[in-house]
């Protein structure tokens, strides 16, 4: 299986939202397994997210998290309680 490196920095556009990605570390468990730790930010309708970290082991399992976290996001600023996760 080969691995695919995403560099902090990056800026994605997914589900219609704007997705940064500040930060990547790799680690490996006992067993070998390789994971990363992806830290990022979520801007959806000119709200920004408060960073969080997703734990994986590739980039389609990435993507299917960030997918999640944005419907998440989208439903706290369609909700109407954005003001009480907005970011400082």
């Amino acid at each position: 299986m080969s691995a695919r490196v995403i560099v902090p920095g990056v800026e994605i556009s997914l589900d219609g939202c704007t997705v940064y990605i500040m930060n990547v570390v790799r680690y490996t468990w006992l067993e070998g397994r390789r994971r990363f730790l992806v830290s990022c930010r979520v801007k959806c309708y000119d709200k920004l997210s408060k960073q969080f970290i997703i734990d994986v082991a590739s980039n389609d399992e990435l993507v299917r998290r960030l997918k999640h976290e944005i419907a998440l996001f989208k439903a706290i600023i369609l909700g109407g309680n954005y003001d009480v996760y907005a970011s400082a």
